[in-house]
């Protein structure tokens, strides 16, 4: 037998056999040989060994965004460095096959050159010949590239297509995303209007009755002394003003008009002159001492926004135990904060342009409201450069004389540090000098620190230091001298000095803050000195206050005494707080007292006792509040030295005009205050009016800055009370709390300026907007496949383009957002003339029908060829037809179902829901429901798909092949 033959099964034969070493030569010669490939093979590496994909990529701090992305066999990832860039608004600028910016600074430019596949950044150069893809017009990095050069890493997740981006620096999205969220919170303080879709201004009326408050107290005592006390206080609009008139009587005390208060208050910030006038009873920041309230009038050119200047000053005082203290400047909330378990309490005020108002308002456990308003000044009065604003008040002192008083004042902003100001003050009572001129001078020589500086001719001298040591630790000097034997301000001393100190600190578990205060009074014949220091301390639910007190007269002995109070809450919100007094002096105990509280849903309840030592005497008392829905009803009870008193009250409020016959009730005070009525409602002509046979939209949710929304099921109006008159809120509405996703608000977000003691009606359109949607399909090889990142564009009637979209990875696209009206839907032009391509139709001409739910218009397709060269001849063959439409040859089976998902993994989820279908189509796994035999059916089944699987849409399969719903409705046309 031949060595060659086959059947000869020794492998020492077929070794020796001569063919075979032959063949074996060949084998060893195609292991070594070099296999390279040039660029144009590179380039033209077949795209079928990606996925495009839509994924979604999630950030820490909770934002998320999507984008087109390519996926590899082994899932690695590949992104469109352009896109990304734009959308974590990282500066990109396309330059002839080159885009260039910088990241994070300036400083840190970079350059990704796609001619040359290198990404030049920070003195470095990476080569991106084998990571870089370009499909369809668009270049995608591979992800580990980007990771290196630019410290944006992104980790995909293939089962959630999904991924997770983290920067080593801060992305500018994220940058920019803070900065508007702190311009936001401080836009009020800066004087900036905010942005919204729509500005309602004030409303004018002659008059309008609108709140009302009440409150009873009664007491009763062991030893006979009752006494009972009514207040009343009514708010209206009047004269296109705002009027409150309140009256407060106490059967023990004689009725005179003091206890009488009335004013009348006008704002319009976009005069220029007169900006706010007031009539009645008035305040003014007067340099002589008025002992009794005022009569009379105050006008003035400064608006009542907060117009943030530089600096700040602080204030802290004493309140109840754990009450909360919010701040108002001009009747703006500006901070709030909690009081210790002392009752001590500290804000940071910034210093504001123009006349100014400061108003505490504090909160107690139950919600219970006590307001002080300042009528003074802040201590540092600051106007814009190149601005003069003024103040005139004049009117009659209630002393029981009847003493005038007037004052003129202005001020000019030299520029943003210096502010100089003078004028006169006028006050009958002063016998021998009651003509006072004055003149002020604020300056702030760098940004920690601002001085205040006022001379008022034959009253005084005053200087006023205000100086930031660190970012918090504060520290201020008033120094005052007053010319001997004026009379403007008695019971003065001819010097004063008042310095405050004050630093706040934390640690890791513990935080708290401390103070001192040094005041020196020099009379003539003594000087009398008063130091206090204050320890304020938290440790989670536990807070400790120390305070000591010493005052001293010349060389005389000092007085020394010093407060230990201790607060601790337990999870079952019981607040227990013991405290003690101490004489340092004497070493002896002053007091010693003890505190309970508890709060139980509308209910709160007291217990205190306090044994004190110097008077040798017992105090009890007992409190209980109750919160009922329209007041606020309190009994309480003490003992001192075999004395009762047992004390009732109630006290609420009434807001008028909240439509359909509503009344507001409340617990605090309504007069001064204002609302809106919000009537959402399904505009179907879009003509922004509430017409009849439009129905009202249920809302669930609506965001309010400084207010709350009251959404009510009865008659779906949405009511926001307790709002202050004459100051702007942002109201912003989501189109996410609609019912249906083609719901769309008219306005998404709303600036209200408030309308005095009343409600304010604006109505709140919601259109039902149409929806468009299709494929776009790429012809090539005899095959229809869809393609993504391709550009649409839809115009109206007067040939603007009202929107533009982008077709997902396998070619379908929606928009939903349109208008009832006539609109065409084109592929972009200039992006087919750059790729090479043309698109069969050209243009689609849709019509979008009024509908409730909203109108859907599907099977807008298209299909995209590639334009041969010129002077190319195309025969007519069967290996020809790769450019020219392809021609869906009739068959007997069509159907038309619901797709909801097209994914590269399996879902659980969606496989186990009823009535759905799995299709495996290339690298895709497509979750289709139902199977319709007309597209009738299958268009109905998705309007009720479409609120949970939204972007759920029509696919025609012809014998279990997807094709065009144009190409399955003419068939669908024809059968019939």
């Amino acid at each position: 037998m031949d060595k060659c033959s086959p059947y000869n099964s020794k492998i020492i034969d077929l070794v020796g056999c001569p063919l075979s070493k032959i063949l074996i030569g060949l084998l060893i010669l195609l292991f070594f040989y070099p296999h390279e490939t040039n660029a144009q093979d590179q380039k033209n590496k077949p795209i079928s060994t990606y996925d495009e994909l839509l994924i979604t990529v999630y950030m820490d701090n909770g934002f998320n965004f999507e984008t087109d992305v390519l996926i590899s066999d082994s899932n690695l990832l590949y992104l469109n460095i352009e896109s990304i860039f734009n959308k974590l608004k990282i500066k990109c600028l396309p330059k002839k096959n080159r885009l260039v910016g910088f990241i994070e600074n300036e400083d840190n430019l970079y350059t990704i050159d796609f001619e040359k596949k290198k990404i030049n950044i920070r003195g470095q150069s990476f080569n991106i010949g084998k990571e870089l893809i370009e499909k369809f017009g668009s270049t995608y990095i591979a992800a580990s590239v980007i990771s290196k050069a630019f410290g944006l890493t992104v980790l995909f997740n293939p089962r959630s297509l999904s991924a997770k981006l983290s920067s080593s620096f801060e992305l500018p999205f994220l940058k920019q995303l803070r900065i508007e969220n702190t311009r936001n919170n401080i836009s009020k303080l800066q004087g900036n209007p905010s942005i919204a879709d729509t500005i309602i201004p004030r409303n004018y009326h002659l008059f309008k009755f609108g709140t009302l408050d009440w409150a009873l107290n009664s007491v009763q005592t062991s030893n006979n002394t009752n006494s009972n006390a009514v207040s009343l206080g009514v708010g209206t609009e009047l004269l296109f003003g705002e009027a409150n008139v309140s009256v407060n009587y106490n059967d023990q005390f004689k009725f005179d008009t003091r206890q009488l208060q009335y004013n009348w208050r006008w704002i319009n910030n976009d005069k220029k002159y007169i900006t706010q006038v007031q009539l009645g009873t008035v305040f003014s920041q007067s340099i002589a001492q008025l002992n009794a309230p005022m009569i009379g009038a105050t006008v003035n050119n400064s608006p009542n926004t907060i117009r943030k200047a530089s600096g700040y000053f602080t204030i802290n005082d004493v309140t109840e135990p754990n009450w909360t203290v919010e701040l108002y400047i001009n009747d703006i909330l500006v901070d709030y904060t909690l009081a210790d378990g002392s009752g001590l309490y500290a804000f940071k005020v910034p210093i504001v342009y123009g006349y100014t108002t400061l108003k505490l308002k504090f909160y107690g456990l139950l919600g219970e409201e006590r307001t002080e308003e300042r009528t003074m000044n802040t201590p540092y009065t600051f106007v814009p450069a190149k601005t003069i604003e003024y103040s005139a008040t004049s009117g009659i002192i209630q002393d029981g004389i009847n003493s005038r008083f007037a004052q003129l004042g202005f001020n000019y902003g030299v520029n943003r540090f210096l502010t100089i100001g003078g004028g006169f003050e006028y006050l009958s009572s002063i016998p021998d000098r009651p003509y006072i001129p004055f003149a002020k001078l604020a300056v702030q020589p760098f940004s920690k620190m601002v001085l205040n500086f006022e001379y008022a001719h034959n009253v005084r001298l005053e200087g006023l230091m205000n100086f930031y040591i660190t970012e918090s630790a504060f520290l201020e000097v008033n120094y005052s001298k007053f010319k001997k034997g004026q009379l403007a301000r008695r019971f003065n001393a001819l010097e004063e000095l008042k310095v405050r100190f004050s630093m706040p600190f934390k640690a890791k578990l513990f935080s708290g803050f401390t103070k001192f205060n040094f005041n020196q009074f020099i009379y003539n014949s003594f000087i009398y000195n008063q130091f206090d220091f204050t320890f304020s301390g938290y440790y989670k639910q536990f807070n400790i206050n120390s305070s000591s007190f010493i005052n001293w007269v010349g060389a005389n002995a000092s007085q020394m005494n010093s407060d230990l109070g201790l607060s601790y809450r337990f999870n079952s919100g019981l607040i227990v707080r013991p405290s003690v007094g101490y004489n340092l002096k004497t070493n002896n105990l002053v007091r010693l007292s003890t505190e309970i509280e508890k709060r139980v849903l509308r209910m709160y309840f007291s217990l205190s006792y306090e044994r004190n030592f110097q008077f040798k005497n017992d105090n009890f008392f007992v409190s209980f509040k109750y919160d009922l829905p329209f007041a606020r009803v309190g009994l309480s009870s003490s003992s001192s030295n075999n004395n009762l008193m047992f004390s009732e009250n109630a006290q609420g409020s009434l807001a008028f005009g909240g439509g359909n016959k509503h009344i507001h009730t409340g617990n605090n005070s309504a007069v001064g205050k204002g609302g809106i009525l919000f009537y959402p409602f399904l505009d179907m002509n879009q003509n922004g009016k509430l017409d009849t046979g439009e129905k009202k939209v249920l809302l669930s949710a609506v965001g309010v800055s400084g207010g709350v929304a009251e959404i009510s099921k009865k008659d779906s109006i949405v009511r926001v009370s307790d709002l202050n008159a004459f100051v702007n809120y942002n109201i912003e509405f989501s189109n996410t709390d609609l019912d249906y996703i083609s719901w769309r608000f008219k306005r998404n977000t709303y600036q209200v300026l408030i309308d005095p003691n009343q409600f304010k009606r604006i109505l709140v359109p919601i259109f039902s907007m149409g929806e468009v949607s299709g494929t776009v399909y790429l012809s090539s090889a005899q095959e229809l496949k869809g393609q993504g990142r391709v550009i649409l564009a839809i115009y109206d009637e007067k040939k603007q383009k009202v929107a533009e979209t982008l077709s997902e990875f396998d070619g379908y696209f929606s928009y939903l957002g349109l208008k009832p009206g006539k609109y065409t839907v084109e592929v972009d032009a200039a992006q087919m003339k750059k790729l090479n391509y043309q698109a069969t139709p050209a243009v689609h001409p849709i019509t979008i029908k009024v509908s409730e739910e909203g109108d859907i218009i599907e099977g807008i397709d298209f299909t995209l060829q590639l334009i041969p060269p010129k002077n190319t001849t195309v025969l007519n063959t069967s290996a020809s037809q790769k450019n020219t439409p392809i021609s869906i040859k009739p068959e007997n089976t069509l159907i038309f179902t619901v797709q909801v998902a097209a994914l590269k993994k399996e879902n659980k989820k969606l496989a186990a829901l009823k009535n759905i279908n799995i299709y495996r189509e290339g690298l895709f796994i497509k979750y289709r429901f139902e199977k319709f035999g007309t597209y009738k059916e299958a268009k109905d089944y998705r309007k009720k798909l479409i609120k949970k699987h939204k972007g759920a849409f029509v696919q025609a399969l012809l014998n279990n092949i997807p094709i065009p719903i144009t190409a399955a409705l003419a068939k669908e046309k024809i059968k019939n």
